[in-house]
């Protein structure tokens, strides 16, 4: 399959956005990329995962910080990676739960990804461009 370059711009009062800058067949992948991050709402917590996001009748608490919920405990260690850091904070919170988009934000500075070396055709936006 032929790749598809693309490049990122900037449409004042839009944002940012991703196009193609060479010809797309019918029913090709422009793009595909796993999130940076994800985390599951608070009116969720209780019936989706927070591993696989799978919703599930019965779910299994960290015994931590008693918030993210996993399916089993083969989800709960394949997801430590990056609910440990999350974790301590939300122990340190309890009985309060942070708001979605406050858990979120903090997974985004949580990820070692932004700590790291990236490929040279990959750009990671700045924290700056997070911004709203």
């Amino acid at each position: 399959m032929m790749s598809v370059k693309v490049e990122r711009f900037s449409s004042p009062g839009k944002g940012n956005g991703l196009r193609a800058v060479s010809g797309v067949p019918a029913g090709g992948r422009v793009w595909s990329a796993a999130p940076l991050a994800a985390c599951v709402s608070n009116t969720l917590t209780g019936e989706v995962c927070s591993g696989c996001f799978t919703r599930r009748a019965s779910l299994r608490r960290c015994s931590q910080c008693r918030t993210a919920r996993y399916c089993n405990a083969s989800c709960q260690r394949r997801a430590w990676s990056v609910h440990k850091r999350e974790c301590v904070c939300l122990r340190d919170l309890l009985p309060r739960a942070p708001t979605d988009s406050v858990r979120l934000a903090a997974r985004i500075l949580f990820t070692p990804t932004l700590n790291s070396s990236t490929k040279q055709s990959e750009e990671l936006y700045t924290l700056e461009e997070h911004e709203s």
